[in-house]
Parts: structure tokens; sequence; C-alpha cells
């Protein structure tokens, strides 16, 4: 496995725990969501992604400490969650452009 394979795993994982989170809502989430995103989070800063990292930490326990409040106070949850899909969709067209260029450069198939 290449490090654009790697990555990509990490983006693709992130994406689709965006697009849960998107479809089921920020005080609804299930403990099995948060523990995973914290283990995406420990896999980007382990492949030196510390900014997804941290935004992913962020954002568990956002939500984390939104699932216990009765009244639901202003918190920027929905700016962290845009800037991690802003993130991961920068992250794809790079790992795109660098196999572009690994292609062109070292003549290998992809």
């Amino acid at each position: 496995m290449d490090k654009e394979d790697a990555l990509e795993l990490i983006v693709t994982d992130v994406l689709e725990m965006l697009a849960d989170l998107f479809q089921g809502g920020f005080d609804t989430v299930h403990t099995s969501t948060l523990e995973a995103m914290k283990r995406l989070a420990a896999r980007a800063d382990a492949y030196g992604m510390g900014q997804l990292g941290g935004l992913l930490s962020q954002l568990s326990g956002g939500l984390d400490a939104r699932r216990h409040r009765v009244k639901k106070d202003e918190d920027d949850l929905a700016g962290i969650y845009t800037k991690l899909n802003w993130y991961v969709r920068l992250c794809k067209e790079k790992i795109e452009n660098d196999r572009g260029v690994s292609y062109y450069e070292g003549g290998r198939e992809i």
C-alpha cells in the first residue's frame, strides 16, 4: 500500500463519518460513533495529519458534551464540521494530484 492509499483510507473513513453525522444530527450521536471518531483522530495524528486529528478531537469532545446538556447552548460544532468537510475534500484533491504526478513522473500504472 502506498502513501496515497493509506491517506485515502483515512479520508474516506472521515467522509463516511461526516455523512453519518449529517444524516443523524449532532444531538443524537451514539457512543460508538464518538469512539470511532477518537480512533480516527489517533490514526490521523499517527499519519502526520495533526490538523485533521485536532478537528476530529474537537468535534468528538463537543458532541459528547452536547449529549449531556438539557439546554442546547450555542457552540461552534457546525463550524468545526464545516472545516472538517473542507479539509478532507482538499485532502482528496491532493491525493489525486499526487497520484497523477507519480503516474507521469514514474510511469507506473494506477
